[in-house]
């Protein structure tokens, strides 16, 4: 069965799972650096939210063996999990007074998105581009955004400064950045780091050469680097300029100049993990950019 004939024919599964009072629809979704998914959304008539359960992955589980019917099982399985996690009022998006608190803004490519960017609003910011999201719900396990389109603007009568100038105070707020050492970073994932009730926004301990930036979240973290004072504060801190590598667009790592890494080098260690340890929908950058403590400015 080709790929377009299986999402079609599960989304026929789909809906004769259910009755009337059900909608199910195919969207094709672009995702960041031209990634392109298709995700089914199964929409109740006293709902008017609904996740958006992608189904690109599921066509090379049902080539390897597993049947359409258990595929729609599992689909069905993750839209009964989710459905009830948010629920947004149906006029919500159409007042900007509602959403401007929700504002924030995170970093992308530019040349790898410019089919996107065609569609939303952005801020040119070296080889990036900042886009902008509403911050919808944040919780342990949940997670709910939207991307801000050019029809958003049209519709709340704002312009591109406005959501830019909300953006700007929004995200350091709701997505608080902090830059720790990599060894504490590698001590969280083997399990080993102590507790440390004590956290700190800027954690120099004169002992590590690489740190990592990221937000509370650790999504779409490498939009730090833009936040007011931030790389300031550590460049001051360690007294020195800074290296920023970054590493995807959920965090940067940073290197400070006096540890004498060669500007190339680390250039080339950059392509090498985007190439092989970064999935593409994950990737920022390949450069490797320099930040000045003395006029706070980034450069490439």
């Amino acid at each position: 069965m080709e790929y377009r004939e299986f999402l079609e024919n599960v989304r026929k599964e789909v809906e004769s799972r259910y009755d009337s009072n059900v909608s199910v629809t195919l969207n094709h979704v672009m995702k960041n650096n031209g990634t392109e998914l298709d995700g089914i959304t199964i929409m109740e008539k006293d709902k008017n939210i609904a996740p958006t359960i992608y189904i690109n992955s599921f066509y090379d589980r049902y080539r390897e063996g597993v049947s359409l019917k258990a595929v729609v099982s599992e689909i069905i399985r993750i839209y009964n999990q989710n459905k009830n996690s948010i629920n947004i009022n149906a006029d919500y998006f159409e007042n900007y007074e509602n959403v401007r608190k929700t504002i924030v803004y995170k970093l992308v490519n530019y040349q790898k998105n410019k089919k996107l960017l065609e569609d939303v609003p952005y801020k040119r910011v070296l080889d990036l581009a900042v886009v902008f999201y509403c911050l919808i719900e944040q919780r342990k396990g949940v997670s709910a955004t939207a991307l801000i389109h050019n029809e958003h603007l049209r519709i709340w009568n704002v312009t591109e400064d406005e959501i830019y100038n909300d953006a700007l105070k929004n995200t350091p707020v709701l997505l608080a950045g902090s830059i720790v050492p990599m060894s504490k970073i590698l001590s969280e994932i083997a399990g080993t780091a102590p507790v440390d009730n004590d956290e700190k926004v800027c954690e120099y301990t004169g002992e590590d050469i690489l740190y990592v930036l990221t937000n509370s979240s650790r999504v779409n973290g490498a939009a730090c680097i833009l936040y007011d004072n931030l790389l300031k504060k550590f460049a001051n801190d360690v007294h020195s300029d800074l290296y920023i590598l970054p590493s995807s667009v959920h965090e940067v790592i940073i290197v400070p100049k006096k540890n004498a890494f060669d500007k190339s080098e680390l250039a080339d260690m950059v392509r090498e993990v985007n190439e092989q340890g970064v999935s593409q929908d994950e990737i920022l950058s390949d450069n490797v950019y320099e930040y000045n403590r003395k006029n706070g400015l980034i450069t490439m």
